[in-house]
Formats: C-alpha cells, sequence, structure tokens
C-alpha cells in the first residue's frame, strides 16, 4: 500500500516530463520523392534544423508546424499543429544550416540535386 503514492508520484513526474520535452518545428524542406525533410529546432539547441525520414502518418508539408519531442528522440511522433494530424518519423541529424543537411540527404532525394537559383 505504501508504493501506491510513490507510483502516482513517479507516473505524474514522468508525464509532466515528458510533455516539457515536446517542442514545435516547422518544415523548411521536404522532398517528397525520398520521405526526407528538415524541420528548424527550438531556440537554444546548439543546432538550428534537424533532418528527418517521414515513416508512416501525416505528409511533411513545406511551412507546417509539427510538436513533438524533436530534439532528445530518434524515433519521434510528431502532431501537425493545425490539423491535429499524427506522423512518424525518425530524427537523422542536426545541424546549424539547412544546406548541410541537405547536401547529406540520401541520393535518391530528388531536390537534393537542384540547384539554387
Amino acid at each position: 500500500m505504501q508504493f501506491r503514492p510513490l507510483l502516482l508520484v513517479l507516473a505524474l513526474a514522468l508525464a509532466v516530463s515528458s510533455e516539457a520535452r515536446a517542442a514545435e518545428g516547422t518544415v523548411t524542406w521536404s522532398d517528397p520523392s525520398c520521405g526526407y525533410f528538415v524541420l528548424t529546432l527550438p531556440e537554444g539547441t546548439p543546432e538550428r534544423f534537424g533532418l528527418f525520414s517521414w515513416k508512416s502518418g501525416g505528409d511533411p508539408k513545406v511551412d507546417a508546424v509539427w510538436e513533438g519531442n524533436i530534439v532528445d528522440a530518434e524515433d519521434v511522433e510528431l502532431t501537425n499543429k493545425t490539423s491535429g494530424e499524427k506522423m512518424a518519423a525518425i530524427h537523422w541529424a542536426s545541424a546549424k544550416e539547412q544546406a548541410q543537411l541537405v547536401r547529406n540527404s540520401p541520393v535518391q532525394c530528388a531536390s537534393r540535386w537542384k540547384r539554387k537559383k
């Protein structure tokens, strides 16, 4: 019986810490040909952008804002802030510049090879 209050406190602490890790990111680059996209990372993180691959769920369209544990987790569950759609993704890398991530995206990404005008 003495363990129930402790378990309740631990469960509440876990729920609060999970919510605290949720952060917002805006899609700044997306390539539907290969399923990779770049999200902005929250202010205060060492890098400014993260490279993700889409596994299932919603479509990562440019300028869409997604929320989830985009900084600390590798396997990420994201929620579209506007529509509420869910998406599963993998966080592959982070960098200070988006161009670095796009250049290092998989070779099958068609827009990786497009030159900026």
